[in-house]
């Protein structure tokens, strides 16, 4: 008896796995797969930081380019992008700041994946001009009638426009909203959570806009001198005018006519400060330094953080008012 039970209770046991597997197996794998998180790759740090406080616990934040990485140079491995293309999101700077983004992004529109362009959020500057009429708003004009893939083709992504868009707080907050948006049509149910957390990043960054206008309101110059062009928006959006002594790259050496060009308008502005980037050769900065007898300070473009900056918790807000400080030090007495 105790056998022939043991039997029954065994064949039972398998009929009713059988059953579940049958009729309700798909159910509880689709209800595993809700309770997910989103999958999102940032190529560099400040988008990285800003999907991390705008998806909080609802979002798995994966960095591309790692921390320390000079972010120009940086290409990632076959195995980084096949990571990527099983994501549900990438997030990207859209202005040849990562020249190997347009490529992923053409790969990543035959799956899945959605991809967010930055730069389209926000209005682009050219370098060595102040020409602000240019948006990209006419650039992506086809989107609103095509797929929600972005096709990763950008006609002035050649080099013409300055890439550092983030250090514009305001840009910061417009990429936010257009992110909110996007992880909400991936997560309708946590739209709420999200929303909440733009509230309340869009209050911090009007916190620090206002910090910037008070603090830098009495100061004495309107010419800051950068080793390379990193800071054109930032300059813009609080009235500053950026020299710079190098272009687009950190590591791109002066001329002789450059440094004589900028040895010049130092003693016409009255300059004593060059500001050397963080994670960039101090060679450019020295060279004006030694012939215009500047101090060197430093600002970071937050293009990456450095292994100390984690180590105490450094974030996109901590480090934009350092930079705040050292301008401070500079242009006010």
């Amino acid at each position: 008896m105790k056998k022939s039970g043991f039997f029954l209770f065994i064949s039972l046991l398998m009929i009713s796995l059988i059953a579940v597997g049958c009729t309700g197996g798909e159910e509880t794998v689709q209800q595993e797969k809700s309770e997910e998180n989103l999958s999102v790759y940032s190529s560099f740090y400040p988008l990285y930081d800003l999907v991390n406080k705008i998806g909080g616990d609802k979002v798995d934040a994966e960095l591309v380019v790692p921390h320390g990485t000079e972010v120009h140079s940086y290409e990632p491995s076959p195995r980084k992008v096949a990571q990527m293309e099983e994501a549900d999101l990438f997030l990207y700077n859209g202005l040849e700041l990562e020249p190997w983004a347009n490529r992923l992004v053409e790969n990543l529109s035959y799956t899945e994946v959605k991809t967010i362009n930055a730069s389209k959020f926000v209005e682009v500057l050219e370098y060595d001009d102040h020409d602000h009429d240019h948006s990209h708003e006419d650039e992506n004009e086809a989107d609103e009638h095509g797929d929600s893939h972005e096709d990763g083709i950008d006609e002035h992504s050649h080099g013409d426009y300055d890439p550092h868009i983030w250090l514009d707080p305001i840009n910061m907050r417009l990429i936010a909203e257009g992110l909110v948006d996007q992880l909400s049509e991936l997560d309708p149910e946590n739209q709420e959570f999200y929303q909440a957390n733009y509230d309340h990043f869009a209050q911090e960054i009007e916190k620090l806009d206002q910090e910037y206008k008070e603090g830098l309101a009495d100061r004495t110059s309107d010419y800051i001198l950068v080793s390379h062009s990193s800071f054109q928006y930032l300059a813009d959006r609080y009235g500053l005018q950026e020299l710079s002594v190098a272009g687009v790259s950190p590591h791109q050496e002066p001329s002789s006519g450059t440094v004589a060009q900028l040895t010049k308008e130092v003693k016409e502005h009255g300059l004593d400060y060059i500001f050397l980037e963080v994670l960039a050769s101090p060679r450019t900065a020295e060279v004006l330094a030694e012939e215009a007898d500047l101090e060197v300070l430093t600002l970071n473009p937050i293009e990456g953080l450095r292994s100390e900056d984690v180590e105490v918790g450094e974030d996109y807000f901590s480090i934009m008012r350092k930079n705040l400080e050292t301008l401070e030090k500079a242009l006010v007495d």
